[in-house]
């Protein structure tokens, strides 16, 4: 048997270190030239993950802010990550979010997913880039001022989220948008978790085989903490028929906490999301204004739970499995 000493030469020499922030660096030092491993660069994967780490340690900085007094980012910053992955090949990125979600306990989840379909170096009126066209549309400078408000929908007031949402609207070859939704039924008979997550697959698959963008071009970033499974039903029959190549409708999808306040394709999607759900909630207080959908847009106020008590719930707009409603 070696000697101890010459044990503890061959293994690998943990030492963690604590940075100001808190966080820990590890650093492994093994003493043999058979652990040397040639240094590549990091993937596009490993890259996302270090920028959305970078910013999210920033979030954590400013913990104790409310939301909706935390600092609006620049229209530069929105738009780092989505023109750091248009210079690694991905020309077309698909912002996702949902409005309708947790805290409403009437009216469907409406989850819209965004993209700009030309470079944002021609679409606010800088120099053209080489990728510019002859296609490619300037938009007026009443059009940028308002889209350089673009942040999260929440910090919004609803006049700058429905200017922002026509500017989007008028302009369908600038901005591609595609809404899905499910209704409180479905949302009852799936959960509220797995109704959501079909809807951002239904989404994003619509919006890439309307425009029929090529795959390979596509990324889509959705905010939370999960990532939707895209084409599973395909992938399910492919499995089926033990066909072993490679899925060919299949490109990156990737969660990020607070997308809709980081990145600018999911903060447009955000607005699109929130004026088209409080829309259909509007619909509903005009058949049964009581409750006040209007203003409450289906979220559970107190006034709110205040009618259920007094009037009872509405079949097929009321989400009969919450807590909240169960009963009533």
């Amino acid at each position: 048997m070696p000697p101890f000493g010459t044990i503890l030469s061959s293994i690998a020499l943990l030492i963690i270190t604590t940075t100001s922030s808190g966080n820990h660096v590890a650093s492994a030092f093994v003493n043999s030239s058979s652990f040397a491993t040639k240094r590549t660069p990091p993937s596009i994967h490993q890259h996302l993950h270090i920028m959305m780490g970078k910013r999210q340690q920033q979030q954590r900085q400013n913990k104790g802010n409310k939301r909706n007094n935390k600092k609006k980012q620049s229209l530069e910053n929105l738009l780092e990550l989505e023109t750091d992955l248009h210079d690694r090949g991905f020309k077309y990125v698909i912002g996702s979010d949902d409005s309708g979600g947790a805290g409403c306990i009437a009216g469907p989840v409406v989850v819209a997913s965004c993209c700009v379909m030309q470079p944002y170096s021609s679409l606010f009126g800088n120099k053209p880039s080489d990728e510019s066209t002859e296609f490619d549309i300037a938009l007026p400078q009443s059009a940028i001022d308002a889209l350089s408000k673009v942040n999260d929908c929440k910090i919004l007031t609803p006049t700058q989220r429905q200017e922002i949402y026509d500017i989007i609207k008028q302009y369908p070859n600038v901005f591609a948008i595609t809404t899905a939704e499910r209704s409180a039924q479905q949302i009852d008979e799936l959960n509220l978790l797995r109704a959501t997550q079909l809807a951002f697959a239904e989404s994003i698959e619509t919006l890439v085989e309307q425009h029929e963008l090529p795959y390979e071009e596509c990324y889509a970033i959705v905010d939370g903490k999960i990532s939707p499974k895209l084409y599973a039903d395909q992938r399910e029959e492919e499995s089926d028929m033990l066909n072993h190549q490679a899925f060919a409708k299949r490109f990156s999808v990737r969660p990020y906490v607070n997308g809709d306040a980081n990145v600018f394709v999911v903060a447009l999607a955000s607005i699109v999301a929130r004026v088209t759900h409080n829309a259909k909630m509007a619909e509903f207080y005009e058949s049964h204004p009581d409750y006040n959908f209007d203003e409450n847009n289906g979220y559970g106020s107190k006034s709110h739970i205040d009618v259920l008590h007094r009037l009872g719930s509405l079949e097929g707009i009321h989400r009969m499995s919450f807590k909240q409603v169960a009963g009533r």
